[in-house]
């Protein structure tokens, strides 16, 4: 018997496009090193990097939430990507003359209702505090706090328009 009842996804992706004015390899220390990932996220981060090996964030001193990852890619130089809870993200990196395009990309969320934006508002605005950092630019964590909540209602527009659950949590 085959009842065929294939294809249900409930979940999303967010993906981002950015380019570099750094290197590549740049780039990649930037995000493989934990050092610089606490530097550039301003929360203490440590990673083991190699397949199986942890790639966490702690943003207790901010919420309650932390990335607790581990990493099932690795392409060193090019790809890093980690299972967190229910969700994997991948970081591609290519070089694009004297600087790089990367893409993060975040597959498996569930819209959960109002504050999903946040998460992906967060996210855009950490590319930001990483092109700064990579630029040498001081962490200015109150302008991001101000541009993260700004950018929380377009995000919300934007699941409300792809996902018709959200329209009914967030409103």
């Amino acid at each position: 018997m085959d009842d065929n009842l294939g294809t249900i996804s409930l979940c999303y992706a967010v993906r981002y496009e950015r380019t570099s004015r750094h290197s590549a390899d740049r780039l990649w220390k930037a995000i493989s090193r934990a050092e610089e990932v606490s530097a550039w996220m301003d929360y203490p981060a440590s990673i083991d990097l190699q397949l199986g090996g942890a790639y966490f964030v702690d943003f207790s001193k901010a919420s309650e939430g932390e990335i607790a990852g581990v990493i099932c890619r690795l392409e060193p130089g090019r790809v890093l990507g980690y299972v967190w809870g229910w969700s994997v993200c991948e970081w591609t990196i290519e070089a694009d003359g004297d600087g790089c395009r990367y893409t993060f990309i975040q597959n498996g969320l569930a819209d959960r209702g109002e504050g999903e934006e946040g998460l992906i508002a967060g996210w855009h605005g950490f590319f930001d505090q990483l092109d700064e950092y990579l630029d040498a630019i001081p962490l200015d964590l109150a302008r991001h706090r101000a541009t993260w909540n700004e950018r929380k209602a377009p995000y919300r527009s934007l699941l409300r328009a792809k996902l018709p659950a959200a329209d009914e949590a967030g409103s």
